[in-house]
């Protein structure tokens, strides 16, 4: 079993990087610089055996728009180095539960909470739940499962194949009936505006400061080429319906932030014509980030997007804990 870890600080910016692209789990949504788009502040850990990088792991200090991890974020989270992944099967769970559980011990001595999503590609979470297994009065990590649904793009033809064909014909409603198009066009305000009246037309709330960051998130993709605005217009020109196309890592493009208004076509174009965009784009998969209501699920799941398991963890210090 691996053995000697330590736990360091890591306060470059390129090593950071450099993980992230060697790691499975790697994905731009722990970027410092994505993380405090997004509102936060990271602390960035390194997990070293005999001085080699194994596993690196972020963690939030602080949130300015919410609590715990930033919103419209996934998979910030514990990531092994690839090079754990060579050798046999029982080798790398080993490292894996070593790792994780290591992990946790030693960030329970420096936060008294914390907070993960954890990357799809990881489904044996033994390590996180073995923490303070023999001593629960120090406070046990939480483990909940989550959904996201995500698509094959590739091969394009695929992409509407895999729909339900009532979805299919929505595709041609939206144009035919609602007199709608598509555009790679969309604003950040656009996006932001449709992304608070979704939330108004279910007699929700969305604070200032949550669309104040979604805003940032949104201009900071866009700046750095990291990302485009989808949008359904009617023949007005107006937005009728946005979604943000993260460009990430390993062949994948997110959706973290959607909006529409009272289209009743709208999405499923929009849906759609975004798959077909990142597909020509050379993109492999897209998730929508997240399938967790019953709504939501549905719908992406009947537009062709599978089911994915991924796990939220978290652990907080016990008042009377030392």
């Amino acid at each position: 079993m691996i053995s000697d870890l330590k736990l360091v600080l890591c306060d470059s910016v390129s090593m950071w990087e450099e993980l992230l692209t060697n790691s499975p789990q790697g994905t731009r949504y722990a970027s410092p610089a994505v993380i405090n788009a997004l509102g936060c502040e990271v602390d960035n850990w390194l997990v070293l055996n005999k001085n080699q990088i194994v596993a690196g792991v972020p963690v939030i200090t602080s949130n300015r728009a919410s609590h715990g991890l930033p919103m419209h974020s996934y998979y910030i989270g514990l990531m092994y180095h690839k090079d754990i992944y060579k050798g046999k099967e029982n080798r790398k769970t080993e490292c894996e539960i070593a790792i994780s559980e290591f992990v946790m011990d030693e960030l329970s001595k420096v936060y008294d909470c914390v907070e993960f999503s954890l990357h799809h590609s990881i489904s044996d979470v033994r390590g996180f739940d073995w923490f303070n297994y023999h001593s629960p009065e120090n406070g046990r990590a939480k483990i909940s499962p989550q959904y996201t649904a995500i698509s094959n793009l590739q091969p394009l033809s695929d992409i509407r194949a895999q729909a339900r064909s009532s979805r299919r014909r929505e595709e041609g409603y939206a144009k035919t009936r609602e007199g709608l198009h598509f555009f790679m066009n969309g604003t950040a305000e656009e996006l932001v505006e449709l992304y608070r009246q979704t939330f108004v037309r279910q007699s929700l709330e969305v604070s200032e400061s949550e669309l104040q960051v979604t805003m940032q998130f949104a201009s900071y993709l866009l700046s750095q080429q990291l990302g485009e605005i989808a949008v359904v217009r009617d023949g007005a020109g107006a937005a009728q319906a946005a979604g943000l196309l993260f460009y990430d890592l390993s062949g994948f493009v997110h959706i973290p932030v959607v909006g529409t208004l009272e289209t009743k076509y709208g999405g499923t174009l929009l849906y759609f014509q975004m798959m077909e965009y990142a597909a020509n784009k050379g993109f492999e998969y897209m998730d929508f980030n997240g399938a967790n209501s019953p709504s939501r699920g549905y719908f992406k799941h009947s537009v062709g997007a599978k089911a994915q398991l991924f796990f939220h963890v978290s652990w907080q210090k016990p008042v009377n804990s030392n």
